[in-house]
Protein backbone atom coordinates (compact mmCIF):
# COMPACT_ATOMS: atom_id res chain seq x y z
CA UNK A 1 0.00 0.00 0.00
CA UNK A 2 2.02 3.36 -1.00
CA UNK A 3 0.24 5.90 1.11
CA UNK A 4 3.61 8.28 0.24
CA UNK A 5 2.58 11.38 -1.38
CA UNK A 6 4.77 12.19 -4.44
CA UNK A 7 5.05 15.46 -3.47
CA UNK A 8 7.87 14.96 -1.20
CA UNK A 9 9.90 13.37 -3.69
CA UNK A 10 10.94 10.72 -1.35
CA UNK A 11 14.10 8.31 -2.24
CA UNK A 12 13.13 4.64 -3.31
CA UNK A 13 14.75 3.93 -0.20
CA UNK A 14 12.81 5.57 2.46
CA UNK A 15 10.03 4.83 1.06
CA UNK A 16 10.54 1.28 1.33
CA UNK A 17 11.48 1.90 4.76
CA UNK A 18 8.64 3.81 5.81
CA UNK A 19 6.13 1.17 4.12
CA UNK A 20 8.49 -1.50 6.10
CA UNK A 21 7.55 0.51 9.25
CA UNK A 22 3.94 0.84 8.58
CA UNK A 23 3.65 -3.14 7.60
CA UNK A 24 5.87 -3.66 10.89
CA UNK A 25 2.94 -1.37 13.43
CA UNK A 26 5.84 0.99 13.89
CA UNK A 27 8.34 -1.65 14.65
CA UNK A 28 11.93 -0.91 14.04
CA UNK A 29 13.32 -4.55 13.16
CA UNK A 30 17.61 -5.27 12.89
CA UNK A 31 16.67 -4.93 9.18
CA UNK A 32 15.26 -1.59 8.92
CA UNK A 33 17.67 -0.35 11.76
CA UNK A 34 20.40 -1.30 9.42
CA UNK A 35 19.21 0.29 6.78
CA UNK A 36 18.33 3.64 8.02
CA UNK A 37 22.30 3.87 9.54
CA UNK A 38 23.36 6.87 8.23
CA UNK A 39 27.12 6.83 6.93
CA UNK A 40 28.83 10.24 6.83
CA UNK A 41 29.12 10.11 3.25
CA UNK A 42 25.59 9.89 3.04
CA UNK A 43 24.90 12.21 5.79
CA UNK A 44 23.12 15.10 3.93
CA UNK A 45 21.12 13.29 1.27
CA UNK A 46 19.78 11.02 4.13
CA UNK A 47 19.06 13.91 6.30
CA UNK A 48 16.68 15.79 3.53
CA UNK A 49 15.26 11.96 3.12
CA UNK A 50 14.56 12.10 7.15
CA UNK A 51 13.12 14.99 6.68
CA UNK A 52 10.78 14.63 3.73
CA UNK A 53 9.75 11.08 5.98
CA UNK A 54 9.22 12.79 8.61
CA UNK A 55 6.99 15.43 7.09
CA UNK A 56 5.07 12.90 5.63
CA UNK A 57 4.49 10.83 8.46
CA UNK A 58 3.49 13.67 10.22
CA UNK A 59 0.83 14.69 7.39
CA UNK A 60 -0.22 11.00 7.49
CA UNK A 61 -1.08 11.37 11.44
CA UNK A 62 -3.15 14.43 10.80
CA UNK A 63 -4.86 12.87 8.16
CA UNK A 64 -5.68 10.19 10.53
CA UNK A 65 -6.78 12.30 13.52
CA UNK A 66 -9.22 14.15 10.88
CA UNK A 67 -10.60 11.44 9.90
CA UNK A 68 -10.83 9.90 13.45
CA UNK A 69 -12.62 13.27 14.01
CA UNK A 70 -14.76 12.68 10.89
CA UNK A 71 -15.58 9.24 11.62
CA UNK A 72 -16.38 9.90 15.63
CA UNK A 73 -19.22 12.79 14.10
CA UNK A 74 -20.70 10.43 11.77
CA UNK A 75 -21.01 7.99 14.86
CA UNK A 76 -23.16 10.36 16.77
CA UNK A 77 -25.32 11.41 13.54
CA UNK A 78 -25.80 7.83 13.64
CA UNK A 79 -26.24 7.23 17.00
CA UNK A 80 -29.16 10.25 16.66
CA UNK A 81 -30.56 9.31 13.77
CA UNK A 82 -31.52 5.80 15.64
CA UNK A 83 -32.90 7.03 18.40
CA UNK A 84 -35.34 10.23 16.43
CA UNK A 85 -36.12 6.69 14.10
CA UNK A 86 -37.14 4.65 17.47
CA UNK A 87 -38.65 7.21 19.15
CA UNK A 88 -41.18 8.57 16.32
CA UNK A 89 -41.87 4.59 15.75
CA UNK A 90 -42.51 3.98 19.48
CA UNK A 91 -44.58 7.10 19.96
CA UNK A 92 -46.69 5.68 16.36
CA UNK A 93 -46.93 1.99 18.49
CA UNK A 94 -48.19 3.96 21.95
CA UNK A 95 -50.88 6.31 19.08
CA UNK A 96 -52.19 3.09 17.65
CA UNK A 97 -51.88 1.21 21.07
CA UNK A 98 -49.55 -1.77 19.05
CA UNK A 99 -47.29 -2.82 21.94
CA UNK A 100 -45.81 -5.63 19.26
CA UNK A 101 -45.41 -5.35 15.57
CA UNK A 102 -44.55 -8.73 13.91
CA UNK A 103 -43.95 -9.13 10.22
CA UNK A 104 -42.63 -12.16 8.53
CA UNK A 105 -38.94 -10.23 8.66
CA UNK A 106 -38.93 -8.95 11.84
CA UNK A 107 -40.67 -8.51 15.09
CA UNK A 108 -40.52 -4.77 17.66
CA UNK A 109 -41.62 -4.59 20.79
CA UNK A 110 -42.09 -1.61 23.09
CA UNK A 111 -40.15 -2.80 26.05
CA UNK A 112 -40.77 -1.23 29.72
CA UNK A 113 -38.00 -0.63 31.61
CA UNK A 114 -36.67 1.17 34.57
CA UNK A 115 -34.04 4.00 34.52
CA UNK A 116 -32.63 5.60 37.89
CA UNK A 117 -32.60 9.41 37.52
CA UNK A 118 -30.57 11.65 39.51
CA UNK A 119 -31.91 14.94 40.13
CA UNK A 120 -29.79 16.64 42.63
CA UNK A 121 -27.10 14.77 43.66
CA UNK A 122 -26.66 16.60 47.13
CA UNK A 123 -29.92 15.01 48.85
CA UNK A 124 -29.25 11.47 47.71
CA UNK A 125 -27.83 10.11 51.08
CA UNK A 126 -24.59 9.25 51.23
CA UNK A 127 -24.75 5.64 51.27
CA UNK A 128 -25.87 5.70 47.91
CA UNK A 129 -22.88 7.78 46.25
CA UNK A 130 -19.59 6.53 45.78
CA UNK A 131 -16.71 8.89 45.47
CA UNK A 132 -14.41 9.00 42.57
CA UNK A 133 -11.04 11.48 43.59
CA UNK A 134 -8.41 11.48 40.40
CA UNK A 135 -4.99 13.13 41.74
CA UNK A 136 -3.05 14.53 38.98
CA UNK A 137 0.71 15.79 39.10
CA UNK A 138 1.02 19.71 38.44
CA UNK A 139 3.41 19.50 35.88
CA UNK A 140 4.15 23.45 35.74
CA UNK A 141 4.58 23.94 39.19
CA UNK A 142 7.03 21.12 39.37
CA UNK A 143 8.77 22.38 37.20
CA UNK A 144 9.19 25.91 38.29
CA UNK A 145 9.87 24.80 41.83
CA UNK A 146 12.99 22.50 40.72
CA UNK A 147 13.67 24.72 38.62
CA UNK A 148 14.07 27.29 41.07
CA UNK A 149 16.40 25.31 42.93
CA UNK A 150 13.69 22.99 45.18
CA UNK A 151 13.60 19.27 45.71
CA UNK A 152 10.56 17.72 44.69
CA UNK A 153 10.67 13.99 45.68
CA UNK A 154 9.18 11.63 42.97
CA UNK A 155 9.84 14.33 40.20
CA UNK A 156 12.77 15.71 37.78
CA UNK A 157 13.07 17.76 35.30
CA UNK A 158 14.76 16.00 31.64
CA UNK A 159 16.08 18.36 28.92
CA UNK A 160 14.37 16.79 25.82
CA UNK A 161 15.91 17.62 22.21
CA UNK A 162 13.48 17.41 19.29
CA UNK A 163 13.81 17.94 15.91
CA UNK A 164 12.43 21.45 14.25
CA UNK A 165 11.97 20.93 10.46
CA UNK A 166 11.18 24.10 8.50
Amino acid sequence: MNTLPSLYKISADMAAIISALEENGGEVTPELEQAMTITEDQFTAKSVDYGQAIITLRSMAAAAKEEKERLANLQKFYENAEKRLSGALLNAMELFGKPKVETPTMRLTARHTAATVIDDLDMVPKQYTTTKVEVVADKKAIKEAIMGGEDVPGARVVENVSLLIK
